[in-house]
């Protein structure tokens, strides 16, 4: 963590998702299983060192300016404990005897903005940050170690929240059996109870079985979407129109009009009326008793309500507060399930990871068979017409796809045209669309050359545009907005990409999936402006040697560009924090080992023009780099070659690799890139004993 002032936050507070539980409707019995309280607050996730803290929420809101005494407590316990730490809990408002209290008494601390006005609040309204779990303590990264484990270390670490100190830090309370603490849920109106599996490791960011939260009454959120005109003596609105996203739609849920005290109303309608609209946002317009009007879904309620009627519909629903920590495109419909017994539910796990796990290597071998066979009959249609304005390549089996402008001259150096450029997708195609399997692709498009103005592309274009043939589908995320995107691993969406101006394919590390887990980190070594490419060669080879050390493995490949791409692949669910954590534990081994031709600065203006950057940030959720065998936006339509680690000598060059040779070297060589991600690197306790650096400990 970089050091700051206390309400800092900045890029690395979006490295850490927090693990989500599902609905349980009984506790899972057994040894395995411990219980805690269900906190009724705001879920946070602290990043903490003693110069700096960020109270982040579910949707990466800083909670420091609403709740400084909690940022205050933070940095000290950092300052006692001597270390750097992540920890997981809740923000809970206290009541007159100090003990945790419900969620609505937060909503006068949770939407001030003004200094004077939190510091005088906070003073009468009381809060604490309750932790239950902790991703990294100092240099250890306790992500995929068991619950156990964690409890120790985060126990360790809160027997430091002494004094005044521990009436703001809290630790929370653990039960080995559920019945006691489910009577003491009654009886002091809890929300509900968590259960939690002893031997399972954190999976930020994964909505997992092995947390399962039990309520005392039914409560979740809810989209704001309309209210009614008020009736009688009412100020300002009769209800609140409530919905919950499904099948990339807003439905209907019912309607309250109960919990809102003078105050409420003025504030809910003060927001709701900024962003009224004309028509429903619903997928069904709900017939209301009164006029309805219509707001933008952009504002959450915490609803508690008896059940769901058989219609769909809330029964007796009450609000109890705005939610501004919750993504309104996240709240869907929370539908309880009974607890598997430990045995089936890892067999149901295993079965289903393998039966997905074996149906996408099936569908990617498919994939690079037909693309290999298509291949010679493709580059046939192109070079046939080399010049044609449209032409529709035929990909068999009724599949076809349409390609224009075919000698437009993307590369005016080496005269290279579009049509050339299709050739040569087609040809790598059967190691390409391996790599592009299932990622969600992020396009940088030329459509009138490297020389020309370029824009970047996230979202597939409409649906009218795109043809039957390209895969397209809805990438959905905690906390992220559902979009369509263009979905690689077959030929007619790779050559679709290229129609669209797009010079290299750049996917993102996780597939559709498992969208919150990276398959492989990556170390970007990209040189400063005075930096030479024998100088990347001599940190990749620096790389070479801290891996080792570790016990690592890697592929590396050249950019394409100015530098090179180390990839390491990993286990099945590791989130993106660890793929950045581990690309910064061996960047900063790297740093502090040579620190004349390296840096980790992120900022440009901070780092030495002859020093190669060591690029950790790469691995942040949504950064894409260019794939293996992707051609690139360079002069000399050099490509992003894989390598062996012998082949890192000083006189490489990024332009050995271009889109002329590179057929042949595969030929020659094979796959290096399919070969080499087949070993997978097992991770359990490698973050240890890292010394810190200058921005502090890998955090």
């Amino acid at each position: 963590m970089a050091a700051g002032n206390r309400r800092g936050g900045g890029a690395e507070a979006q490295l850490f998702q927090p693990m989500l539980a599902t609905a349980g409707k009984e506790p899972p019995s057994g040894e395995a299983w411990v219980y805690e309280p269900k906190y009724d607050g705001i879920r946070i996730m602290a990043l903490v060192s003693d110069r700096q803290v960020a109270l982040m929420s579910r949707n990466g809101i800083d909670k420091c300016r609403q709740f400084p005494e909690v940022t205050r407590a933070l940095g000290d316990l950092a300052g006692k404990a001597g270390r750097n730490l992540v920890l997981d809990g809740e923000i809970v408002a206290l009541d007159e005897a100090g003990q945790p209290a419900r969620f609505q008494d937060l909503q006068g601390r949770m939407h001030l903005a003004d200094a004077s006005d939190v510091e005088g609040r906070s003073a009468k309204e009381r809060v604490a940050f309750i932790a239950f779990d902790i991703l990294i303590d100092g240099n250890e990264l306790l992500a995929e170690e068991a619950w156990t484990e964690r409890r120790v270390a985060l126990e360790r670490v809160m027997r430091k929240a002494t004094g005044a100190l521990g009436r703001v830090l809290r630790v929370s309370e653990t039960r080995d059996d559920p019945e006691p603490l489910m009577a003491d849920a009654r009886a002091h109106g809890w929300e509900g109870i968590m259960a939690k599996r002893r031997d399972c490791p954190y999976e930020p960011g994964r909505r997992v079985r092995h947390w399962q939260k039990l309520k005392m009454e039914n409560q979740q959120e809810f989209v704001i979407g309309g209210w009614t005109e008020p009736r009688n003596s009412r100020k300002h609105f009769g209800a609140l129109l409530l919905g919950y996203h499904e099948g990339g739609g807003l439905v209907y849920a019912g309607h309250t009009g109960t919990g809102f005290s003078e105050r409420l109303l003025d504030d809910v309608y003060r927001k709701l009326r900024k962003v009224e609209r004309a028509s429903s946002p619903f997928t069904t317009t709900p017939k209301t008793n009164q006029p309805a009007h219509w707001a933008e879904p952009v504002y959450v309620a915490e609803v508690r309500f008896n059940e769901w009627t058989q219609g769909g519909n809330l029964r007796q629903p009450v609000f109890l507060g705005l939610r501004e920590d919750k993504e309104p495109r996240a709240v869907v419909r929370e539908r309880p399930k009974v607890a598997a017994s430990r045995a089936a539910s890892k067999t149901a796990s295993k079965a289903a990871s393998k039966a997905a796990s074996k149906t996408a290597s099936k569908a990617a071998s498919k994939a690079a068979s037909k693309a290999a066979s298509l291949a010679p009959s493709i580059i046939e249609q192109l070079r046939a017409q080399p010049k044609a304005k449209q032409l529709t390549l035929d990909l068999g089996r009724g599949e076809s796809i349409d390609v224009t402008n075919l000698g437009k001259v993307f590369y005016p150096k080496k005269k290279v045209t579009k049509g050339q450029l299709l050739e040569y997708y087609a040809t790598v195609a059967p190691v390409l669309l391996p790599a592009l399997a299932d990622r969600p692709l992020v396009l940088k498009r030329y459509p009138n050359g490297i020389e020309g103005a370029a824009f970047y592309q996230q979202k597939a274009p409409p649906e009218a545009q795109v043809p039957d043939s390209v895969r397209v589908e809805r990438v959905e995320d905690e906390g992220i907005e559902t979009e369509r995107r263009l979905i690689g691993g077959d030929l007619a969406t790779l050559l679709y990409v290229v129609q669209l101006g797009a010079i290299s394919t750049d996917p993102w590390m996780s597939r559709v999936q498992s969208i919150t887990s990276a398959d492989y980190s990556i170390v970007d070594l990209d040189p400063g402006p005075k930096a030479t490419f024998k100088r990347v060669v001599q940190v990749a080879r620096w790389v070479k040697e801290a891996l080792d050390e570790l016990g690592l493995h890697a592929v590396p490949k050249t950019s394409g560009a100015s530098g090179i791409h180390i990839v390491l692949p990993l286990p099945k669910g590791a989130g993106y924090e660890i793929s950045v954590t581990l690309a910064e534990l061996v960047a900063r081994r790297v740093h502090e080992q040579h620190p004349k031709e390296t840096t980790v600065h992120r900022w440009v203006k901070e780092r030495p023009p002859a020093a190669v950057y060591v690029d950790y940030l790469q691995n942040i959720r949504g950064k894409t780099v260019a794939s293996v065998y992707s051609a690139r936006a360079e002069p000399e339509a050099s490509v992003s070659a894989p390598l062996t680690w012998r082949e890192l000598a000083d006189d490489l060059h990024p332009s050995d690799f271009t889109i002329e040779n590179m057929p042949a070297r595969i030929r020659r060589v094979g796959d290096l890139w399919g070969e080499g991600m087949r070993t997978i690197n097992h991770l359990p306790g490698l973050v240890r004993g890292t010394r810190k650096g200058k921005g502090g400990a890998a955090a």
